[in-house]
């Protein structure tokens, strides 16, 4: 099994946050870094003025984009990391699925140099969770420091947690999950490679993991509203399935603390909100509804669009009618 981690560096601010949050992880996992960087070079549509570029502009482009991963691989080897470096003409979302064929792991940063300017994530940040052979890990571009926003999301108390009560007693606290792996876990669905990978990675850093679901019963119709012997029903069930879930996970990692927190809430509000303390979250590449071409589901948009703190997205392979469990 490859033991390769891909970056993708650019010479942004935010690359440069990415290659120290691979640099960390490949020292805890004895793993090798490969910076990855693309290079293309303008095209011009011919018109009554023809524009030429210089003879050498091409290898100009390309050693500027060799200057920077020459810098990245650096830094990467004074940290006591084995590093290579490979540079491809082309886009470099392109380059870097292409890359992740044969890597462990790939780290790119959440935000690029072009584009938009309100745009939230950047173009290789989009592609790779959604197109990567590999998991993938996107990197805020001001971790480690953690920005809040201007506003941060409410978000309630958790109905099911495996917390001391009396730290939710009041309900205008915000669920704190410092020093944690967050797995976002359909509570009825808890067998994912979300799990397995957030229980590894929590494993690798040595600290808990926290199963976060969401029961969702707030989308319900409002011509039907469950009763409050359904929704305790629910939650409970909910509880019991993460209990479950925990048990599944003691094989493996015998001295992993597992907790959970089981919110009725908007999934993609827990789940930023929990980005807001966590250490790092867990998702999975796919959602349930929507366009068969969307590959990433729009709560897994919405969490990378505003974590905090990094976010590893898992592929995981849509289900097959008739195989729900």
């Amino acid at each position: 099994m490859s033991h390769t981690i891909i970056v993708g560096i650019d010479g942004s601010d935010n690359a440069e946050c990415a290659l120290q949050w691979a640099i960390t992880h490949a020292q805890k996992t004895s793993s090798e870094i490969r910076i990855v960087s693309a290079y293309t070079v303008p095209g011009v549509n011919m018109s009554q003025a023809d524009i030429v570029y210089p003879a050498d502009f091409d290898s100009a482009v390309k050693k500027t984009v060799e200057d920077i991963a020459e810098a990245a691989a650096a830094t990467v080897t004074k940290a006591g990391v084995p590093v290579s470096t490979t540079i491809a003409p082309g886009d470099a979302s392109g380059v870097m699925v292409e890359h992740s064929k044969n890597a462990a792991l790939a780290v790119v940063g959440a935000r690029g140099r072009g584009g938009f300017a309100g745009r939230l994530l950047g173009s290789v940040a989009l592609a790779m969770p959604a197109h990567s052979q590999c998991p993938t890990v996107v990197v805020p571009s001001t971790w480690p420091t953690r920005v809040m926003p201007t506003t941060p999301l409410p978000v309630d108390a958790p109905v099911r947690t495996t917390d001391d009560p009396s730290a939710e007693a009041d309900r205008r606290t915000r669920p704190d999950f410092s020093g944690e792996v967050v797995a976002a876990v359909d509570p009825f669905e808890t067998d994912t490679p979300v799990l397995r990978a957030a229980a590894s990675q929590a494993a690798i850093y040595g600290v808990p993991l926290r199963l976060v679901g969401v029961t969702a019963t707030h989308i319900l119709s409002p011509e039907w509203m469950p009763s409050e012997e359904h929704l305790i029903r629910m939650y409970d069930e909910a509880a019991k399935s993460f209990t479950a879930a925990a048990d599944s996970l003691e094989g493996d990692f015998p001295d992993l603390e597992v907790r959970y927190s089981v919110f009725d809430a908007p999934a993609t509000e827990v789940l930023v909100s929990a980005t807001y303390t966590a250490d790092l979250m867990a998702i999975g590449s796919r959602g349930r509804g929507g366009f068969v071409a969307t590959v990433l589901g729009s709560t897994s948009q919405g969490v990378l669009s505003h974590a905090v703190c990094p976010v590893r997205v898992v592929r995981v392979n849509r289900r097959q009618p008739g195989r729900r469990r």
